[in-house]
This record gives C-alpha cells, sequence and structure tokens, in this order.
C-alpha cells in the first residue's frame, strides 16, 4: 500500500515534464516572457536535431525552427493542457516544415558535417571516416518512406518518447512502435547491404 501511495504521490519525469510545460505555458499566456523562454531553452534541441535530420542544412533548420517557435508562441493561447506540450509543438514544427518545402526553399547537400562532427574533429582521418559513415546513413535513411523517415527521426534525432510521437502523427502508440521497428529494421538491412558494395 505504501508503495502504491509513494507512486501516485511521486510523479514520473515525464509526468512532472508535463506538468512543468503547462505551468509555463499558462505563465506565458499570462504575458509571462521567461516562461516562454524557460520551453523554448527546453525544447530547442530536440526541434533542432529533428530538422538537421530533415533538411541537412543548418541555416534551413535554423529557420524552420524559429518559425516553428514564433507560431508556438502566437497560438499558446490555443494549447490545450490534455495532453504534452512537445506533442502540440511539433505538430507545429511538422506544419513549418510542410510550408518550407511548399516555397521551394529547401536546399539539400548532404556533404556538411553535422554539428556534433564538427565540435570534435580529432583528425582528418577520422573526420572523413565519420562523414563517410553519417554519409551512408543519410543515404540508407532517403531510401525509407517519408513516413519511416520521420518516425525514425523524431525517435532518434529528437528522442522523443514513443507515445509523443503518436499524438504528433495521429497514430496509436502501439502502431507506431511497430512502424518504427520495422523502419528501423529496414535501415539495418539498406545499411547492410551499401557496406557489402
Amino acid at each position: 500500500m505504501a508503495l502504491i501511495q509513494r507512486l501516485v504521490a511521486e510523479p514520473t519525469p515525464f509526468d512532472q515534464q508535463t506538468l512543468d510545460d503547462h505551468r509555463d505555458v499558462a505563465l506565458a499566456v499570462a504575458g509571462d516572457h521567461e516562461a516562454f523562454l524557460r520551453l523554448y531553452q527546453r525544447y530547442i534541441t530536440p526541434v533542432y536535431r529533428f530538422l538537421m535530420a530533415r533538411l541537412q542544412q543548418h541555416h534551413d533548420a535554423e529557420e524552420v525552427a524559429a518559425l516553428a517557435f514564433e507560431r508556438a508562441w502566437q497560438s499558446l493561447g490555443q494549447f490545450k493542457p490534455n495532453g504534452p506540450f512537445v506533442g502540440w509543438l511539433f505538430t507545429i514544427v511538422r506544419r513549418c516544415l510542410v510550408d518550407f518545402y511548399r516555397r521551394g526553399q529547401h536546399r539539400r547537400q548532404q556533404t556538411q558535417l553535422s554539428p556534433e562532427l564538427a565540435s570534435h574533429q580529432a583528425s582528418p582521418e577520422l573526420t572523413m571516416l565519420e562523414l563517410e559513415q553519417q554519409s551512408l546513413v543519410h543515404h540508407a535513411l532517403a531510401q525509407l518512406t517519408p513516413e519511416q523517415q520521420e518516425l525514425l527521426q523524431l525517435r532518434f534525432f529528437a528522442q522523443l518518447p514513443y507515445a509523443t510521437i503518436a499524438q504528433i502523427v495521429g497514430k496509436r502508440e502501439a502502431a507506431v512502435k511497430m512502424a518504427a521497428y520495422r523502419a528501423l529494421e529496414q535501415l539495418k538491412r539498406r545499411l547492410t547491404d551499401d557496406q557489402s558494395i
């Protein structure tokens, strides 16, 4: 009985995160700019990682991220706290990404180093090897369907839980897990095929 009371009294980190988000949204709607800044700081990294995986250009990812957070700020009053803020935010990010593609502003250049690789360059040989591996992954990922790409990018680049991804894409969590598993298996096969050539 004590265990059940403790579990109910102590929210999980995700539950606490959701509560923090809802509190910050309410404060931001009331005009507290610092509250929105906390939301921005909490989610800019996963948003940027997801956009870099989709766009592969720093400038483009920054542009779409800025637009997404601007739209989130303008739409905060429409947020309904019956789900996680991060799911609502990534729905806006996806819409901004679609708008960006529609405007034809997407510039693709796959040979660019990601910020993670560029920040720890050890030697030209190691950098070249990492760049080649990154290129292989991007090439294999590009061969998946757009839906599979998005699921893997939300899961592994943005590091979102399956429940949040389900909310973003409008599917059941079990269906998202199965689709992500299949996409990951297909990606592994493609990487194995690419390396055997």
